[in-house]
């Protein structure tokens, strides 16, 4: 953030990750009370975007395969559905690839928000399967964002000779100063990485990141 008093801001940011497709809310066992689901939460998420400034939501991953109704639909329905709940930007998580590259590259076009992958690109040219990164500006700020998703994915890729990924934690930390390195004379005031990777393998990639990547001097 800026060092000056005026340019302090306050943001909300929202984070969920492993929806799976599923939609329905719950009953809790002896209150007869509905837990979950995303009627629930799309009214949660509306109610803090109205009472609260610069309100980010963010989704880490795994949106789609855990419901019988996201199986049914191949993760369509699901897509649809979160177009309503309308996330600011969304990273890829393993599941995601569950229905093949081709329907995810699909499902891409479904969303109506921005999807972020730093670490998957065709073999060949070396272009980047997804798009990196994204900047969006709130309140005056530059925010930068990128996702990073788990080595797992390979498992479900790996017959596929034309998409490669940096598997390693220090080859996806490189790419997240490479693309943080490309704007740092663009007055970025904030990164934010997304990650698909667990918990332990989140606290490893932080160790590897430098604090000059994206500085500007």
């Amino acid at each position: 953030m800026r060092n000056t008093d005026k340019n302090i801001k306050k943001f909300t940011i929202l984070h969920s990750n492993d929806m799976h497709g599923d939609f329905l809310a719950e009953v809790k066992a002896g209150e007869g009370k509905l837990v979950g689901g995303l009627a629930l939460l799309s009214g949660y998420i509306n109610r803090v975007r109205k009472e609260e400034e610069n309100v980010l939501f963010l989704i880490s991953g795994d949106m789609v395969q855990g419901s019988l109704i996201d199986f049914e639909y191949k993760g369509i329905s699901t897509m649809e559905i979160m177009n309503y709940l309308a996330p600011d930007v969304v990273s890829l998580g393993n599941h995601e690839f569950d229905y093949g590259l081709p329907h995810l590259l699909f499902l891409e076009k479904v969303a109506n928000f921005p999807i972020v992958n730093a670490n998957l690109y065709i073999s060949h040219s070396h272009n980047r399967m997804m798009r990196p990164y994204l900047i969006l500006r709130k309140a005056d700020f530059d925010i930068l964002f990128t996702g990073v998703v788990t080595e797992k994915v390979i498992d479900a890729l790996k017959e596929d000779k034309l998409i490669s990924s940096f598997v390693t934690l220090e080859e996806a930390s490189r790419e997240i100063g490479i693309i943080s390195n490309a704007y740092k004379n663009d007055d970025i005031d904030l990164t934010i990485v997304l990650t698909h990777i667990g918990f332990e393998s989140d606290i490893e990639l932080a160790k590897l990141l430098k604090p000059e990547w994206g500085a500007k001097y």
